[in-house]
């Protein structure tokens, strides 16, 4: 078992996260610092410009007043002289320029600072300021200086310097702190791994691991727990696991017995195959039975309406053409031709005309139904063809979707995908019988409403026939199991579980293969392959 990277350990991950939060505090704590200072030192640069803006003033207002611009000067030289400003200029009411020290006279004045910049990023910070000079409401000028920020900055520096080393200092001591305090509380878990990897490999009874009162002790203790409860099950298993061997040779020799008693009942049970074999087409033509019946029972229906509501037509109509002639018969007076059109009327000549053409229709209509009913059960029987011959497997299946269509409509949508097939040499009545199997058996899969998809399509010497449903599909542990005699998933009554097993047999029969392909919840998939000659076919 490889070492585990620092970080990947338990205690180098609670090193990181603490030494994380201390980094975050202290940045934080910096953070707080520095706006603090940026506070106290734009209250310290606004008081400083307050308190040298009157004295300035006071001094300058007279000679500027008088114009006198060499004492203007003199002033405030020696005003900067004083120290802590960096430069002063005097403009008059006009914006010349009278008198400047410490500023270019060619260079033009600065903005006033509207704040501090505690990151200035300039060799010479400074605050600058600018105040009107008036006397008696009468201006004179502006004063512009620029308050020497070196001080300040020098401050910040320490404080930054000086926050800096306590935080290294800090993380470093936390460092080595949480080091210890990690090495501390997961020294036993060495121990415990060595002892897990042992057992891993095949010692259950490693060497006790160290036990405690704190967490990771107790974990010891579990661990211990464990370790003689796995020998004591290990035990006991290897005694069932004997026990079940002499079980294992007990029943091999019944098998052996057994044997040779399924041959003979195998034997016996050939002749009882056969006989449900023809039980389950039996059942599927019950089966259809019922639903063809159905289908033909509904356009026989309105058919026979039709014809009940044409008798009284043609009753009407006889009532009318008495009328008529009697009308006729008097000499057709106006009076004759009123009770005439009245009597049109009454007897509703002109419906009658009407929907006695639309009757005849729907009633040719069901006619033609019934006849393609008949049609399909011929074709799907083929008795004419109970040896093998070329057919269109379309044909084939469309004929058995039209038998099948009562079991079909009223649970699922049916959508053909129908491929240019060549014609199939086969046995047409038993790849029907195949075909109805698999459509039933779809239709049954969906429980309320879903889709059922038939496909064909040819390759090369072998045509294929896909039957598809959107349906409840087939649990894996028996899907291999539906070609079985006998078996089914259905409910008793739907099915005798020969179907499948009588179509594998066809489909084996014809040297094709079917299979299946089914996700639980899904659907399920039948392929049908057959070859497209076959040596017995008749030419």
């Amino acid at each position: 078992m490889r070492a585990l990277a620092p970080w990947s350990t338990v205690r180098g991950r609670l090193l990181m996260l603490a030494i994380g939060i201390e980094i975050l505090m202290l940045f934080v704590m910096v953070f707080n610092s520095l706006r603090l200072l940026h506070g106290a030192m734009t209250k310290q640069a606004l008081w400083q410009a307050e308190q040298m803006s009157p004295v300035l003033i006071a001094a300058l207002t007279a000679p500027l007043a008088q114009q006198d611009f060499a004492t203007v000067q003199a002033v405030i030289d020696e005003s900067r002289r004083a120290g802590g400003v960096k430069y002063i200029v005097i403009l008059d009411s006009a914006g010349r320029r009278v008198a400047s020290s410490g500023w270019g006279r060619d260079q033009a004045l600065p903005p006033p600072s509207v704040r501090f910049e505690l990151f200035q990023g300039t060799q010479a910070p400074r605050y600058d300021v600018l105040v009107p000079i008036a006397q008696t409401g009468q201006p004179l000028g502006t004063l512009h200086f620029g308050l020497d920020l070196s001080q300040i900055v020098s401050a910040r520096h320490l404080l930054l310097l000086q926050g800096g080393t306590i935080a290294i200092i800090e993380v470093l001591l936390s460092t080595v702190i949480l080091t210890l305090l990690g090495y501390w509380l997961t020294r036993h878990l060495v121990t415990l791994t060595k002892a897990s990897l042992e057992v891993a490999n095949g010692n259950l009874t490693p060497a006790p691991v160290r036990e405690g009162q704190d967490d990771v002790g107790r974990l010891g203790a579990a661990f211990n727990m464990m370790s003689r409860a796995i020998s004591e099950r290990v035990r006991e298993l290897t005694v069932a696991k004997e026990a079940l061997q002499e079980r294992a040779r007990e029943l091999e020799d019944l098998n052996l017995t057994l044997e040779s008693r399924v041959q003979e009942e195998v034997a016996k049970n050939r002749e009882k195959d056969n006989y449900l074999t023809q039980q389950e087409k039996m059942a599927s033509i019950g089966q259809l039975a019922a639903g063809v019946a159905h289908e033909i029972n509904n356009p026989m229906g309105f058919v026979t309406s039709n014809l009940s509501t044409l008798g009284k037509y043609l009753q009407r109509l006889e009532e009318f053409i008495a009328a008529q002639d009697e009308a006729i018969r008097k000499g057709g007076d106006d009076a004759g031709s009123d009770a005439l059109s009245q009597t049109r009327k009454q007897l509703k000549i002109d419906h009658i005309l009407d929907d006695g053409k639309q009757l005849i229709a729907e009633s040719l209509e069901g006619g033609g139904r019934v006849q393609h009913i008949v049609q399909s059960l011929k074709n799907f029987s083929r008795v004419d063809q109970v040896q093998y011959s070329r057919v269109d497997l379309n044909e084939c299946l469309e004929t058995t979707i039209n038998i099948a269509w009562n079991e079909i409509k009223y649970v699922a949508t049916l959508r053909r995908e129908f491929g240019v097939l060549p014609p199939v040499c086969c046995y047409p009545q038993q790849l029907n019988q195949v075909f109805l199997n698999l459509l039933i058996n779809a239709s049954q899969a969906i429980e309320s409403s879903g889709e059922i998809v038939v496909r064909t399509w040819s390759d090369g010497e072998d045509v294929f026939v896909s039957v598809s449903d959107t349906g409840k599909g087939i649990p894996q542990e028996i899907i291999n199991r539906i070609f079985e005699p006998f078996f089914t998933t259905k409910d008793v009554g739907k099915g005798t579980g020969l179907g499948l097993s009588i179509s594998y047999d066809i489909i084996r029969k014809h040297s094709g293969e079917i299979a299946v392909e089914s996700t639980p919840g899904a659907g399920t998939i039948f392929k049908v392959r057959l070859p497209v000659s076959q040596e017995a076919c008749v030419a």
